[in-house]
Order: structure tokens, then sequence, then C-alpha cells
């Protein structure tokens, strides 16, 4: 019915949540893929030295594991765009991936040869660059990028020390400050790009807030004449292809001049805002009501003939008529006159009859509806 103040649909933290798991899902859809070629690179390498049964059964987890990501990734991709939905892709995007690194931390415990300290090196380099890969590609999301580098570096470093050998030992300690230096970067980037996307919502929400505003008449709360005229033009457009009724009604207030002048301009304004409340507790949703002037109101009503807006218009005429404002010892009543007309030509034209029919009202009397080429008469006060 009215333009509404801005509310978006979850706090700033979930919004910029939302927004990392979309970056997850986008920018780690290759990886995947790389996932799998790394695995198979590794098995053909490790082919002639190692249990083929272990490599085929490890090869196996690691595809099944990247099929079932890629299944996840494409349901995902098909559900409506709603946030509090991707939402729910959270916990199962973060098992897949544990299951993933566990595949690639621990099995690469068994398909090490035990014998070959070079294809040793071959298999740990490998891991080296998986969790480097990790790093750029999961830090959108801290924890996730920590768990998926120390699961699948932290077994064979372990393993590393509990060794006997130099070389061993060297790669451990390189593997350890790798790790730490993981932790840095991921909780630098990931703060960093925290930061700069709940900046970006921020702005946006100051900026939707900035043109709700724009579109607000402060007093009464209702759609000023620049949104009334926005969103006349497109209900009208519909209406004219949709061949539905559609009527406007103008209304003003009475003697406000003389209300000013005699209780002043804080009792004005008070007036102002009980039509306003009359307005938004009496209409539909789908109705738009603004303040369009001074003391002057528009009512477009979608799906409405011309007859029943005239209902509607002198219904609020006995309302308004049937109540009084209060301020201090001041006590007033005032009523208003209608103007209605029905045309889906433009709002213009329909604007401009509805105004017609208004100085009709007004010249007639006031306190009354008068109606735009209606057969029947106009409807006043008794």
């Amino acid at each position: 019915m009215l333009t509404q103040k801005l509310n978006n649909p979850l706090p700033m933290n979930e919004l910029v949540q939302v927004e990392k798991l979309q970056l997850l899902f986008t920018q780690s859809f290759p990886a995947v893929f790389i996932s799998m070629a790394n695995a198979i690179l590794i098995t053909v390498l490790l082919w002639k030295i190692q249990d083929q049964y272990i490599l085929v059964a490890w090869l196996s987890i690691i595809l099944s594991l990247g099929l079932t990501r890629l299944i996840l990734f494409l349901r995902y991709r098909r559900q409506p765009a709603d946030n509090k939905n991707i939402l729910f892709w959270e916990k199962p995007y973060f098992i897949t991936l544990v299951l993933s690194s566990i595949a690639w931390g621990i099995g690469a415990m068994f398909i090490m040869p035990s014998d070959s300290l070079m294809y040793q090196i071959v298999v740990f380099t490998f891991l080296i660059g998986m969790a480097g890969g990790a790093i750029s590609i999961y830090s959108t999301h801290c924890a996730m990028t920590l768990f998926t580098v120390f699961i699948m570096l932290l077994p064979v470093t372990l393993w590393f020390l509990l060794q006997d050998n130099l070389v061993f030992t060297g790669l451990a300690i390189g593997s350890s400050f790798f790790l730490v230096s993981a932790v840095r970067a991921t909780r630098s980037i990931s703060s960093t790009l925290h930061q700069n996307l709940l900046m970006k919502h921020e702005m946006n929400k100051s900026r939707e807030a900035a043109e709700q505003l724009a579109r607000i008449d402060d007093l009464t709360g209702l759609d000023n004449r620049r949104a009334f005229y926005e969103q006349g033009k497109r209900i009208v457009s519909h209406a004219k292809r949709s061949n539905e009724p559609l009527s406007l009604i103008m209304m003003d207030i009475d003697h406000f001049k003389k209300i000013n002048d005699k209780f002043g301009h804080a009792m004005g304004d008070l007036a102002l805002r009980r039509t306003g409340e009359i307005l938004q507790q009496r209409l539909r949703e789908s109705d738009i009501a603004a303040r369009v002037g001074g003391e002057e109101f528009a009512v477009l009503l979608p799906g409405t003939t011309v007859e029943q807006g005239r209902e509607l218009a002198e219904e609020l005429r006995q309302i308004l008529a049937g109540i009084a404002v209060e301020m201090g010892d001041n006590h007033l009543q005032f009523t208003a006159s209608f103007g209605v007309a029905a045309d889906n030509t433009d709002i213009d034209t329909l604007a401009r009859h509805a105004d017609e029919a208004l100085y009709n009202a007004k010249a007639a009397g006031r306190n009354r509806v008068a109606c735009y080429n209606c057969n029947d008469g106009d409807r006043q006060t008794a």
C-alpha cells in the first residue's frame, strides 16, 4: 500500500555471511576439478611403486567426494537466490569440504611409498600446493580455510617429526612454518574481506535509506508526490495491458488555511498526520496513498471501478468528518472534499480528471464526493 521503511530481511552480519558463502560457492567450484585432477596425477605417478589397491581405493574416495561436492554445487545453483535459503547450504558445504580434506590429509599417509624419499616428497609437494590453493580459494571463510589446511598438512607433519631422519625433520619444520603463515595470512585476508563486505552493505543500506527518505513525506509517513507518480505510471501501464479497472481519489482538507490561521500550524500538521493514519488503516496493501501537496492527498486504487472508488471516498469522508484532533485546549473537527475518476490511459490524465472532480466538490460546498463523468450525480453530505 505505502512505501515502507527500509527493512533488510537479515541483520548486517548475516548479510555479510550470505555473501561470503556465495563467494565460496563461486570461487571453489573449479577447485573440485583441480582436486580430482591432482588425485589422478598422483595415482599415475605412484602406480608402479605403490600398492595399486591402495591407490585405487584412495582415488575412488577422492573422486566420490568430488562428485558429491559437484552435485552439491549444482543443487545450490538451482535454488532460488533467497538469503535465508543460501545460509542453509553452509553446513553441507563445510561437511563435504572437511571430508575431502581428510581424504587428502589422512590418505596421503597411506599412498606415500615407504621406501622412496623422492616420491614421499612429491606427495608432500602436492599437499603443500593444495593447502596453498585452499588459502586463496576459501579465505572468505576463516574457519573453513584453517580446517582445510590443518587437516591436509598436520598428519604428514606429525609423521615427519616422528621419523629419525634429518630430511623429514626439515620438512616438518618447513610445514610448521607454512601452517603458522597460513593462520596469519588467512586471518588477515578473511578480516579484510569481512570489513570490505560489511562496509559495502552499510553503504548500500545508507543509500537505500536515503532513497527511501526521498520518497516519503516526513509529516504523514505516506508516499510523496514523486513516489506516487513513479508508482502510478507502472500501475496504470499494468492496468492498461491487462484491461483491469483503475480509479483515483484526490482529496483536500477543507478550509485548511483557516485551520492554520486560527489554531496554528502545529494543529494543521496534526490534522494532516491524522488523515495519513486513517488512509493507512483503511486502504489495502495494493493501494497507493500519497500526500501530493500541502493539504492534498491522492489514493490510487488498482482493480477498482469508479463506483467502488466513490464508495471508498464517501467512507473516508464520513470517517474524517466524525473525528476530532486535540492539542492543549484546542479541539478541532475538520472535513475533506473528494474527487474520483477512473481511467487507465495515463497517470497524468487520471490525476487531471480526479482534480476536476475535486474542484467540483469544493465548488459545490465542500465536504462531499464528486465523480468525473458519472451519470448518477455526486454523493454529498445530508
